[in-house]
């Protein structure tokens, strides 16, 4: 299904490889600007945006964001199609715990990052552009299935990263609220064509922290039900003061209320990893009051049905288990490609397919809707699914009769992909 400003996707040419080129530094200078790589690159070539290209991909989870709705996966041979537009113009923000993309990255599935800038949450906010070993490099994986050379849907896309753990390595939800804050400012500022909040992430705090784990689910279900939040007591509200859930719930909804008056930012979020989380933790409950403005994706297994969390009102999956993703090794730091589980790396994913459909010619009104009319169940044909766990899952919208027939050269790439 090809929205109507897209063209006719041509045969694709061989890519060409390229030296590697440097990150900018790891210390922020601040002033120094941080521009995106020169036209040279190994995906920047001057082509129709619309071109398909494909690629021998031996990961599956990549292969099923190019599966066409009732395809079998079988029938792509071990394949990957995408566009050339791969991002270009759109701008993604990546909220997270950081991201080795300085001087010092060594990994060259992040090598191509387009790096515009690099902002740090605050109280106390960081100074240098690290992820922390202790949150397991979380933001350079989440990074890796946003913008990757081999693993991300969008390798082309403007990237700004927001690490929300301070110096002291450590964050709060005042970290998290105030990186959503940095994010607008620097969309104000710098007014990109297409921006795309990626929070792989949800707040939680107070009351609100580990409520459902603790067999309390009523806590937050009676704060969230419904979306109906209740205001601050008389009593509160005549001394100025609001409880903790209180003044997240305002602030998240002030927060997504002023993006989405924006117009040209999207916010992608997820569920959560918990089987029993209640349904709609912050931001994600934001999609029900703006849902042209935030989408929240949700996860499904090997089997292509959803895991973890399970929540009706998610119209687009991902696949959240066994995803390959960017990192490095446990014993010696060395850059590496393994799998991981969890439904952030899903997000990324989709975060990047969304900045990709607007590169395309999708206007950035339908990108949402585009998002969601292209994802389709994975559900195996004459398989019965009483329970409706085969799930809508993403897809990038390359249909069968547009693959080339010849498989693009990778040379420069798999050298690093399967180490």
């Amino acid at each position: 299904m090809e929205h109507e400003d897209f063209k006719k996707a041509k045969v694709k040419a061989k890519l060409k490889a390229k030296p590697d080129t440097p990150n900018p530094k790891e210390k922020r200078d601040e002033n120094i600007t941080l521009l995106p790589k020169s036209a040279d690159s190994v995906f920047e070539r001057a082509v129709d945006l619309n071109e398909v290209e494909v690629l021998e991909e031996p990961f599956e989870d990549l292969q099923k964001m190019s599966q066409p709705k009732g395809v079998p996966l079988s029938e792509l041979h071990g394949h990957y199609y995408r566009r050339a537009a791969k991002g270009r113009g759109s701008t993604v923000y990546v909220i997270d715990s950081g991201a080795w993309v300085g001087e010092k990255n060594k990994h060259k599935e992040l090598s191509e990052i387009r790096l515009v800038d690099y902002l740090f949450a605050g109280p106390d906010p960081g100074s240098d552009m690290v992820d922390s070993w202790s949150e397991f490099y979380h933001g350079t994986k989440v990074l890796s299935r946003v913008a990757g050379r081999r693993l991300g849907t969008a390798p082309l896309a403007n990237i700004v990263v927001v690490q929300v753990l301070n110096k002291f390595q450590y964050q709060t939800v005042a970290h998290m609220l105030d990186s959503i804050l940095r994010a607008y400012d620097h969309i104000v500022q710098t007014k990109p064509k297409f921006a795309i909040l990626n929070m792989s992430l949800y707040f939680a705090t107070g009351d609100l922290s580990g409520a459902y784990t603790s067999g309390e689910g009523n806590i937050i279900q009676k704060i969230k039900k419904d979306y109906d939040y209740p205001d601050a007591s008389p009593e509160q509200e005549a001394a100025g003061v609001l409880t903790t859930p209180e003044a997240v719930i305002r602030l998240s909804r002030y927060l997504a209320s002023e993006i989405d008056k924006l117009g040209n930012a999207k916010i992608v979020t997820c569920t959560s990893n918990y089987k029993d989380a209640p349904n709609g933790l912050l931001p994600a409950n934001e999609m029900l009051e703006f849902p042209k403005t935030v989408v929240v994706v949700g996860s499904t297994g090997l089997d292509d049905k959803a895991i973890y969390q399970y929540w009706d009102q998610v119209r687009v999956y991902a696949p959240s288990s066994n995803v390959m993703v960017a990192s490095f090794d446990d014993v010696d730091d060395s850059p590496t490609i393994l799998p991981t589980d969890g439904v952030s790396f899903g997000t990324g994913t989709v975060s990047g397919m969304l900045a990709t459909f607007v590169s395309e010619g999708v206007p950035i009104d339908d990108a949402v809707e585009h998002l969601y009319k292209l994802a389709h169940s994975r559900k195996p044909p004459g398989v019965k699914d009483p329970e409706g766990y085969y799930t809508p899952i993403a897809f990038n919208g390359v249909e069968k009769s547009e693959w080339p027939s010849t498989v693009g050269d990778q040379e420069g790439l798999e050298e690093y992909i399967l180490p």
